[in-house]
């Protein structure tokens, strides 16, 4: 692995005495074993090693390192963050340590979140000259992450990393010229760093450009250029395309329609565990779509990518449950109609306010809390959908008063892009105003 032999090369430490060789040669055995990913037996050799007395100060951050990064390299962040400080305790300066430990705050692995923090200890890691403390503070300039985003300061610090042949600063720097961050943006410069970040080795590249050409950033929209581009990137290692590749097959842009090759190409990312393919592959088990078609192994696949943060899987799982009609069904529907709230998202606040409210099942609402969450979707944006919920809150509250009055509110907010739904709430308002609650 590249990685660790640049690590090391940046651990580098003066030798020991004679009498630390077999710690050292511990260690080393060590570095074998975690490039070929073997991290559990490389613990088994860095144990005796990390307290071994007769270590230099630099030997033993090296090796509380490594150990630190074999605990992550399993998803163990406490014990990794606890070791990446101990090396921090031996060599205070090592930037490829204070990157981590970084990482770690940035991500809030192992410890609480804490963005400015974290940009702190990328700011030492600069001052290193080191390649990827560079690239941290430029990405954190770019997204204003723990910092006032300042796209100069991100570019000037990305170029110092990309100069160095740091590939995803390149496409960081690509991205800085796109109209996600700036209000004036140059594609062709956009397109030259993400050719660049290619030819450096960065194959991401290829699926940055792809969404250029898919986008129509460069022109017309050009998406058998895209389907390429993204081939191209998965061939090259990066799984998430095809999560993109089985898109453009499953809807035939770009590319003849293939809904066996689309379930084939979502399920080689699933296996990747790229989280963006759940929600596809589910959705091609829910409706036989390129396989047989299986609701339960669509309900897994959903419940995967919810537990992963996703909202569109959270809502189609309340949609499958509500439609099942025992009630352990529905008390998980009301579950991940909650979970979905929890994002913070306003349609979720609304959705799960609306579930509360209105359920013909009484098992499932709540008034006090229904009115709680359409207030919180309404102060987002108070327009005729969040404000027509509101209203079935307070009725089932039994506030009619509020109720009728929330309603007219709701109606007078229709606009153009609301569709037909004033006769919807208009019905409801004669419910409210006979003192009935709504029920679905």
């Amino acid at each position: 692995m590249q990685l660790v032999r640049t690590i090391l090369l940046l651990l580098c430490v003066c030798a020991a005495p004679a009498h630390a060789l077999d710690a050292r040669a511990y260690i080393e055995r060590a570095v074998e074993l975690i490039e070929s990913e073997d991290y559990s037996f490389a613990r088994t050799y860095l144990d005796p090693a990390v307290i071994d007395p007769r270590l230099t100060s630099g030997e033993r951050s090296r090796a509380y390192y490594l150990r630190g990064y074999s605990f992550a390299s399993q998803g163990m962040h406490v014990s990794a963050f606890r070791d990446y400080n101990r090396a921090l305790e031996f060599h205070p300066g090592n930037p490829v340590v204070l990157v981590e430990v970084g990482l770690a705050h940035a991500y809030g692995r192992g410890t609480d979140e804490d963005k400015e923090l974290a940009f702190g200890f990328f700011e030492q890691a600069a001052e290193e000259d080191y390649a990827p403390g560079h690239f941290q503070m430029g990405h954190a300039w770019l997204m204003g992450s723990g910092v006032e985003k300042d796209i100069e300061k991100a570019r000037e610090a990305l170029q110092k990393a990309a100069d160095d042949g740091h590939g995803f600063a390149m496409i960081n720097l690509a991205a800085s010229y796109r109209g996600q961050h700036v209000d004036d943006p140059q594609p062709e410069i956009a397109k030259a760093w993400y050719e660049k970040a290619i030819n450096s080795g960065e194959p991401r590249g290829h699926l940055f450009l792809g969404f250029m050409y898919a986008r129509g950033e460069l022109g017309e929209p050009d998406h058998e250029r895209a389907a390429a581009l993204y081939q191209e990137a998965l061939d090259a290692g990066v799984h998430g395309a095809a999560v993109n590749l089985a898109y453009a097959y499953l809807t035939g842009t770009g590319v003849e329609e293939d809904v066996s090759r689309a379930f084939e190409l979502y399920q080689t990312a699933a296996d990747a565990g790229v989280v963006s393919s759940y929600v596809g592959l589910a959705h091609m088990y829910q409706y036989g779509q390129g396989t047989e078609r299986d609701v339960d192994e669509a309900v897994g696949w959903y419940e995967r990518a919810a537990a992963a943060g996703a909202q569109d899987a959270m809502n189609r799982l309340v949609s499958i449950y509500l439609g099942r009609a025992d009630e352990p069904s529905r008390t998980l529907a009301l579950k991940w109609s909650k979970q979905a709230a929890m994002t913070g998202n306003a349609q979720a606040h609304n959705d799960y306010a609306w579930l509360l409210a209105t359920s013909k099942f009484a098992g499932l609402r709540n008034g006090p809390l229904a009115v709680d969450q359409a207030k919180v979707a309404v102060a987002s944006e108070a327009n005729a959908s969040y404000l027509d919920t509101l209203a079935a809150a307070y009725a089932e509250l039994g506030n009619f008063q509020l109720a009728v009055a929330t309603q007219q509110s709701a109606i007078e907010a229709i606009t153009s892009e609301d569709g037909d739904i004033r006769s919807e709430l208009e019905v409801r308002l004669k419910h409210y105003e006979r003192q009935e609650a709504w029920r679905e």
